[in-house]
């Protein structure tokens, strides 16, 4: 793989995500990654789509993991089914880059890494969130101690998004969703929480079924204690407006995001300061990313230690919501 040379990709999982994750590449100039393939259930549902991007599509993961021209691959399938991709990718020395969750289980999560670090491959969670200017901000301030000491840390990302679901979709089953909208939403929100405050000790969550008709939960809600001593509230919410906020209190102050894009710092004894952001296409961030880490440029944002304890945070969240 040369300096300049885009990697080579294949999108596993067309749907709706996995054309916006095509589509992110196509639309930045020059972007480092370039798909040649795609592989999906149904390549016939999707043959206008892949055509017109130029990718060669079919339905055998295998056969694309043997083409030697073909350096990496994006995840974009049901949860359950990374762990078993990731492994077969890697040992076919591909770099793996995979939707959220990495994993419904900490077991599988796990053997996920242990193989990728065994096989020398990148292996990249897709954290979008991560790549807004705003988060980076925050982050910045926390890092920086500006807030003082970390107390607690209160989000919500909810949305209509249930509505949208039927029980014979993968995203519409409890066995791919637990905990209502966590995997589709909230679980943005606890990597945000990790990467801020460090890993979770404990949870507790209150997971119910209110207004669709898909059988999830839509209306969940997550009390945190972090291994820190901070303590956290986590709201994701199916059936409602959307709203995307994530604020952070410390000692001298607090730190919010609201919508992605504004970002207000309000400090004891001071003026309140609020700073609007441009939108970005984080997409095509963690993507651009991702091609680096696998040219060997540098190491991608969401460590596998944070992966890791995001899994492990996950599923304790599902199984509180179960009991």
């Amino acid at each position: 793989m040369s300096e300049t040379d885009p990697v080579c990709a294949a999108i596993v999982g067309l749907g709706r995500w996995g054309k916006n994750l095509v589509t992110a590449t196509k639309n930045a100039p020059d972007h480092p990654l370039r798909f040649l393939q795609g592989v999906t259930r149904t390549p016939l549902k999707v043959m206008d789509f892949t055509k017109h991007h130029g990718i060669l599509v079919s339905d055998n993961y295998d056969v694309m993991l043997a083409d030697s021209a073909i350096q990496a691959v994006v995840l974009a399938t049901p949860h359950s089914q990374h762990c078993d991709q990731i492994c077969k990718a890697a040992k076919a020395g591909k770099h793996v880059f995979v939707e959220k969750p990495l994993a419904l289980t900490f077991e599988d999560a796990q053997r996920a890494v242990d193989t990728c670090n065994t096989h020398g491959v990148t292996l990249a969670i897709g954290f979008n969130r991560r790549f807004l200017p705003a988060y980076q901000e925050l982050y910045n301030v926390q890092t920086e101690g500006t807030l003082g000491a970390a107390l607690h840390i209160d989000a919500n990302f909810s949305g209509p998004f249930g509505y949208q679901y039927t029980p014979d979709m993968w995203r519409g089953s409890t066995s791919e969703n637990p905990a209502g909208g966590m995997a589709a939403m909230g679980i943005h929100m606890l990597d945000t929480m990790i990467h801020l405050l460090g890993p979770v000790e404990s949870v507790c969550t209150l997971s119910r079924r209110r207004a669709v008709d898909a059988p999830l939960d839509d209306t969940t809600n997550v009390q945190l204690l972090f291994q820190c001593g901070a303590t956290g509230s986590l709201t994701t919410l199916m059936a409602t407006q959307s709203i995307w906020r994530l604020q952070l209190f410390g000692a001298a102050g607090w730190c919010a995001i609201n919508d992605q894009h504004n970002l207000e710092l309000a400090l004891i004894d001071k003026e309140p300061s609020v700073k609007d952001y441009e939108p970005t296409d984080t997409l095509a961030d963690e993507l651009a990313a991702f091609a680096d880490c696998a040219r060997g440029h540098s190491t991608f944002p969401v460590t596998h230690q944070e992966a890791l304890a995001g899994v492990a945070a996950m599923e304790a969240i599902s199984l509180s919501a179960a009991n």
